[in-house]
């Protein structure tokens, strides 16, 4: 090894160990430096090392992650739960499928096939759930969750302002290039979306940062996602049922949810219907009424559940590398299966499938008993979006952070956020007769 070679070597392991060091030290900023690149399109494509498989910055932030998951495990030792296991039980099966897939098609296709839909969401929802899920940490990660999305608004808007708003069904033309009319991508949008349900169980109604959940909104409907929409309709039917607002009753709280939410959805109707947006409504219309896509999606999938075969491949899965070949309509088509699902049991079989179906339903019990924390609600109806958005879309690997850091409030890793109790009266003071005071 050449003296360069060895100085480079050094400083990458410096740099890494110092990131390392941040995720276990400031939560809050290793949370914000995994969310920005996300922004940063370069951070998922360019290749910083080669190992026998090109390795991006987002890739090494991953890593990081998960080696100061293991760093948090040995400060604070996590009680035995059953969401630890459920998710070591998953890594386990990505692991075993990996090493099939590399033995048959080589590290660069599993590799490939594993690390974006795998690799990122479980491997930082392992570094959520070692968090210690106190209440200044949980404001600052919903901080900078919010912020993330408003650099989103703010892209989208650019991107208007450019190219017009485009339609789910059209194409503009960059560069002499056909490209997405959508200003974001559908993870993009749900990220935002998921921003403006934080800023609704943050701060009661009336107040004004409630306001900017507004443009957040309709940032969400004007980029035209269909899957996101419904997880907005999912989460905003949890904020009305099950919200509370400071300072209110729960029954004038209930109300004024209601009666807000019915205004904003009546207005909307309305300017769609009356023609008041223009093309743009046609262009909604359009978005809402469109089934092609769905039926297109629902034949891969039936075509891709054939190619399981055996018994063990059905348990197991089918090894990373493997591909997703099938026959639509006519021709042979190679992508993702557009259903996170699928794509599991594809992957790591019904054990896995079922395994992370009991990882959301043991993280989720505790937000649905009675007393629990404004935290734990928000954080439960972002996990409830993320299997509506599930359903058309593999999981975008920051929802690993929201998963968990849901399950560390029941694992309890941490000290436990504090529970708003019901304030009783003070007992009334029992006087006692004074006992006479003798004379000397």
């Amino acid at each position: 090894m050449t003296p360069t070679l060895l100085l480079f070597a050094l400083t990458g392991l410096l740099a890494l160990g110092t990131t390392t060091v941040l995720f276990v030290r400031a939560p809050a900023l290793g949370v914000a430096l995994l969310l920005t690149a996300g922004l940063w399109p370069a951070a998922r494509s360019e290749t910083v090392v080669h190992l026998g498989v090109s390795l991006t910055p987002q890739d090494l932030l991953v890593s990081c992650a998960m080696a100061a998951a293991c760093v948090n495990m040995l400060r604070r030792p996590p009680r035995a739960h059953r969401l630890l296991l459920l998710l070591a039980l998953i890594l386990l099966l990505t692991a075993g499928s990996l090493l099939r897939g590399t033995a048959a098609f080589g590290a660069a296709a599993a590799g490939n096939d594993m690390r974006m839909p795998f690799l990122y969401v479980f491997g930082l929802a392992l570094y959520g759930i070692t968090l210690p899920c106190t209440a200044r940490l949980m404001r600052r990660l919903a901080a900078v969750w919010v912020v993330v999305a408003c650099v989103e608004t703010l892209r989208a808007v650019l991107w208007w302002a450019e190219n017009g708003i485009g339609s789910a069904v059209g194409q503009v033309v960059i560069d002499g290039v056909a490209s997405e009319s959508r200003a974001l991508s559908a993870p993009e949008a749900l990220l935002i979306a998921q921003a403006a349900v934080i800023l609704l169980y943050s701060t009661p109604l009336g107040t004004r940062r409630h306001l900017l959940a507004a443009p957040l909104l309709l940032t969400v409907v004007l980029l035209q996602h269909r899957t996101v929409w419904l997880v907005v309709a999912a989460m905003l039917a949890g904020w009305l049922v099950a919200g509370t607002d400071a300072g209110s009753t729960p029954a004038r709280g209930r109300g004024l949810r209601l009666g807000v939410t019915a205004a904003g959805l009546g207005l909307g109707v309305f300017a769609v219907s009356a023609g008041l947006l223009g093309r743009y409504g046609t262009g909604l219309t359009v978005s809402a009424s469109d089934s092609g896509t769905l039926a297109w999606r629902a034949t891969g999938w039936y075509e891709l559940l054939g190619t399981l075969d055996g018994a063990a491949e059905w348990l197991t899965g089918r090894p990373f590398g493997s591909g997703f070949d099938r026959l639509v309509e006519g021709l042979v088509v190679g992508v993702s299966p557009h259903n996170y699902f699928i794509h599991l049991l594809l992957r790591i079989g019904l054990l896995g499938l079922c395994a992370f179906l009991a990882l959301y339903a043991a993280a989720l019990r505790p937000t649905l008993r009675r007393g629990a924390d404004l935290t734990s609600r928000a954080l439960g109806m972002l996990v409830c979006g993320q299997l509506v958005f599930a359903l058309t879309y593999q999981i975008p690997p920051e929802q690993g952070l929201a998963l968990g850091a849901l399950c560390a409030l029941a694992v309890g890793v941490g000290p436990r956020l504090p529970r708003s109790r019901p304030s009783r009266p003070a007992a009334p003071h029992e006087t006692r007769p004074a006992l006479p005071v003798p004379h000397t």
